[in-house]
């Protein structure tokens, strides 16, 4: 493996070649403050996520911690999976912030900031909570269109509002706003999600007036209105009208943007060309997915590769193909990925129908499973209540707090080899499938040539013996790290913490600015 300077990890990243940029920490301190193009991919997951997210293995791979030392952990393991081209940033994040080339905190702050360009250069017109709320209560005809997937949604939306998250929000729009002279607002929590929204159905050019409402749910709630809980609007399926109308907005906004439409047969051709990297993400619901897709496609469904690309991909400029139905959610996709400067990015126009499709979940393109000693729960209950064992899960802290053995404790994997040693008495390692305990046994096994036991199937096998489990943040012999806590879930004063988060990122595109390049284009704005 190489060691660069900061400086010259950055001179790579400008070169406009494929190179991913992987900061190895766990994402509440990747949260504190990470370079721009940094994709989080931590120790405690590395080897479970990196063959997604970086599928070629000659792509030329830079790490980055927190000056610790674990890039180089995370280097080795990276060379056992079989990738060629491995540089170590010296000294990490301090030394890339010594260098002036800026560490930026939060999560997600790519799409966040590109949220900041798209309102100075696209200009939405907004609408504040209480001018929303005095409207809904008017005579006036406005609807209210929610840009987050279900989950979000449901926790809390604009009483009366309608979910149509992501590319959904033009997919839907002719069944949902009939009347031309319907008002609509798009929302999300804060800011991002609502611009992107409201400027697609601008963009497609739809004959209402569109309003995208100021600080999102977040700002509702700071002025002083109650946001409505478990609601379950949700669009009908389309109606032909509606998505022959919206098909052809789409194609619109495809050659405005010059956004690139490929069939079969170059899409096949560049999955082909090992010297390049091509992405293929299937943008439908995750039913839509898994009843028929594109061979090797992975699925981004409700807008989620807009808001968390780190989830899916991380090498920088490589190809990134988009693939629907009707090329509708697939060219709003595109239209924001190629703006915030991801590469190349193409709409694949073949639709998804005929033969040679795959079913079911993605194709697991994760390596081999280390192989440990694995011990039955029954056997494990027994070992347990003698006292005879420890247990240990290492996998994410929010599985463990949803539902662990009941006299487990839970400690991060990089931190594991220290409770080993201090334990006392034999290990036994377990996570909610097994997979992540496995890793961390053969961790072990190579650290302190300790051979651990690991509970064969893990929580769900425990469970679906009916044996006692718990919940909670009991016994947990690591920080959370790897649970990153959004701003109205931080300690302090909850209201004053939304406040500063929405500051922040009203302020985000001068940070990007001051850090170095700005990656954003404009390829439909006036």
């Amino acid at each position: 493996m190489n060691r660069v300077s900061a400086a010259q990890a950055a001179a790579l990243l400008e070169t406009g070649d494929e190179i991913a940029l992987l900061d190895v920490r766990e994402i509440m301190r990747f949260g504190r403050g990470h370079p721009l193009l940094a994709t989080n991919l931590p120790l405690s997951r590395l080897e479970m996520s990196i063959c997604d997210v970086v599928p070629r293995r000659a792509t030329p791979i830079l790490l980055i911690d927190g000056g610790d030392g674990r890039s180089e952990l995370a280097a080795e393991r990276l060379a056992r999976v079989g990738y060629l081209d491995i540089s170590i940033i010296d000294d990490g994040a301090p030394a890339w912030e010594a260098a002036g080339l800026g560490l930026i905190p939060e999560i997600e702050v790519p799409t966040k900031g590109f949220g900041a360009f798209a309102r100075i250069n696209g200009k939405p017109n907004f609408i504040s909570p209480n001018e929303l709320k005095a409207a809904l209560e008017s005579d006036e005809d406005w609807i209210v269109l929610d840009s987050r997937p279900k989950p979000e949604y449901t926790a809390g939306n604009i009483p009366g509002s309608i979910d149509a998250p992501g590319a959904d929000v033009l997919r839907w729009f002719d069944d949902l706003v009939p009347d031309p002279n319907t008002k609509v607002c798009v929302n999300c929590m804060s800011a991002t999600r609502g611009i992107l929204g409201g400027l697609s159905l601008m963009a497609a050019g739809v004959p209402n007036e569109v309003r995208v409402l100021h600080h999102g749910t977040r700002g509702w709630l700071l002025d002083g209105h109650e946001l409505e809980r478990g609601a379950a609007r949700f669009p009908a399926p389309v109606s032909r009208n509606a998505q022959a109308s919206a098909r052809k907005r789409a194609e619109s906004i495809a050659g405005r943007a010059k956004l690139p439409r490929i069939d079969r047969a170059t899409l096949n051709a560049w999955r082909a060309d090992d010297t390049r990297t091509t992405y293929l993400f299937d943008v439908r619901t995750p039913d839509e997915f898994q009843a028929g897709h594109l061979p090797g496609a992975r699925n981004a469904p409700d807008g989620s590769i807009i808001m968390s690309p780190d989830r899916y991909f991380g090498t920088l400029n490589a190809r990134t193909v988009l693939a629907d139905d009707d090329t509708v959610r697939a060219t709003v996709t595109a239209l924001w990925l190629a703006q915030m400067g991801w590469g190349e990015v193409a709409i694949y126009t073949g639709g998804i129908d005929g033969g040679g499709l795959e079913s079911g979940p993605a194709t697991d393109t994760s390596p081999p499973i280390p192989q440990a000693n694995t011990i039955r729960p029954d056997a494990i209950r027994s070992a347990l209540d003698s006292g005879e064992i420890s247990v240990i899960d290492v996998g994410p802290s929010q599985d463990f707090v949803e539902a662990h053995i009941d006299v487990a404790t839970w400690c991060l994997r990089p931190d594991l080899a220290e409770h080993v040693q201090n334990s006392g008495k034999p290990v036994v390692l377990t996570s909610r499938d097994g997979v992540a305990a496995h890793y961390a046994a053969d961790d072990i096994r190579r650290a302190l040539d300790i051979e651990l036991q690991v509970l064969e199937g893990g929580i769900d096998a425990w469970r679906n013996a009916d044996l006692p489990l718990a919940s909670g943040e009991e016994n947990m012999l690591s920080p959370r790290d790897d649970f990153f806590l959004a701003s109205s879930e931080r300690p302090g004063d909850q209201r004053q913490n939304i406040v500063d988060y929405l500051d922040w990122e009203t302020g985000l595109l001068d940070d990007i600015e001051r850090a170095g390049p700005v990656p954003y284009r404009n390829l439909i704005w006036a």
